[in-house]
């Protein structure tokens, strides 16, 4: 991005003089707001506030947050500052399936992805080349050696290319609970069905054999409970009964990829609040 540009995400329980106390901080610190955009949810009166602002001249970003520490003391703020001039780095794990690692580093190459990615991991070889053609490291991790080992090797391999978020582009297997701790909120998954429903493995399987008449794609945070996580995004295509596993497939790999870029959209963009493991998407 040519011009600085900083992103404030702000929550905290709901109280007048919130937007006051933030878009004050932003200004009397030579700030120039772009957008604002909040949201109170009511059922548990909970505030949250996303706001792009651009540094004019004598903008310090030291006094800045000095003045928001102020407001996070009087309001109860949980608040993060994110410089645009700084990407994410984002590792990809796959195994087989290659659409939505082609998506993923499609949008990426056209510039829709703000991030860097400078690896990708698979357990499996048959995605090198890929990797290969956009010119990005490929590292094949082997479970034959047991969970704990290979996850030591992924774990090694993401310090060692300073990752900051793993998106699961349909790696097909299952991630341990203690890696899905030390990564909590940082492993963004595509899962291909409409959770809740059709949880584990053959979400299409389990679906055609329900006589769905629609099937989706949910793209959410991994933790240790398997397909559970908090949900980012979410899409459906609809479906007749004339429609067999194999068209479902198909059909379903369309909506995998537009599901898996739209949620890391909203990573990258800091559009997502989470408030005891459920988001909130301030766009």
């Amino acid at each position: 991005m040519n011009a600085k540009k900083y992103t404030l995400t702000v929550t905290c329980p709901d109280k007048s003089g919130l937007i006051a106390s933030i878009t004050n901080s932003i200004a009397s610190s030579k700030g120039n707001i772009l957008n604002l955009a909040q949201h109170t949810a009511t059922d548990i009166s909970m505030f949250f506030c996303r706001v792009d602002f651009a540094p004019e001249e004598g903008f310090e970003v030291e006094n800045f947050k000095s003045l928001m520490e102020k407001n996070a003391g009087e309001f109860g703020m949980v608040w993060h500052l994110f410089d645009w001039a700084k990407k994410s780095r984002m590792a990809l794990l796959v195994s087989k399936t290659s659409h939505c690692l082609y998506e993923v580093l499609l949008k990426h190459q056209d510039g829709q992805l703000h991030c860097e990615i400078p690896i990708v991991i698979s357990n499996h070889p048959d995605l090198c080349a890929i990797a290969t053609d956009f010119h990005i490291p490929f590292f094949k991790v082997d479970p034959e050696k047991g969970k704990a080992a290979c996850e030591a090797d992924i774990l090694n391999l993401l310090k060692e290319y300073s990752v900051d978020v793993v998106c699961l582009a349909r790696y097909m297997q299952i991630l341990s609970p203690e890696f899905t701790r030390k990564w909590e909120n940082r492993i963004i998954n595509i899962h291909h069905g409409f959770l809740p429903a059709f949880k584990g493995a053959k979400p299409y399987h389990q679906a055609w054999h329900k006589g769905v008449k629609i099937i989706g794609a949910t793209a959410h945070f991994a933790n240790e409970d398997l397909d559970q996580g908090p949900i980012i995004y979410q899409d459906v295509v609809r479906i007749n009964d004339t429609k067999s596993i194999e068209e479902f497939v198909l059909m379903g790999k369309d909506v995998e990829r537009k599901v898996l870029v739209e949620g890391l959209k909203r990573y990258l963009n800091h559009n997502i609040f989470l408030h005891e493991g459920r988001t909130f998407i301030i766009e």
